[in-house]
């Protein structure tokens, strides 16, 4: 990787952390935040699955809705992580 590439991509982990965290505190402000976490994942989820891509053909829109998936669920998990670790609570 040269240098440029890593600027970009500690970037992209910092706003990772960064939105991951923000969904755990904002779930952590609910009397019941696995409920809510779950409720939401399982929209953006779905969501991510239906979107298409105006401009592409069929099958690169599906492969853009594909790869938007499985990004989002990497952040989910993310966030599941930070909640279970406590940090959404202000918590260690």
């Amino acid at each position: 990787m040269n240098e440029a590439e890593v600027k970009f991509e500690m970037r992209l982990w910092a706003l990772e952390l960064l939105v991951s965290n923000a969904f755990a505190m904002l779930c952590a402000l609910d009397p019941q935040p696995d409920d809510l976490f779950a409720k939401i994942r399982q929209q953006m989820m779905e969501g991510a699955r239906k979107r298409g891509f105006p401009g592409f053909d069929p099958g690169e829109s599906d492969i853009l809705s594909s790869e938007l998936e499985a990004a989002l669920g990497r952040l989910m998990e993310m966030v599941s992580t930070q909640m279970r670790h406590g940090r959404g609570t202000g918590g260690q």
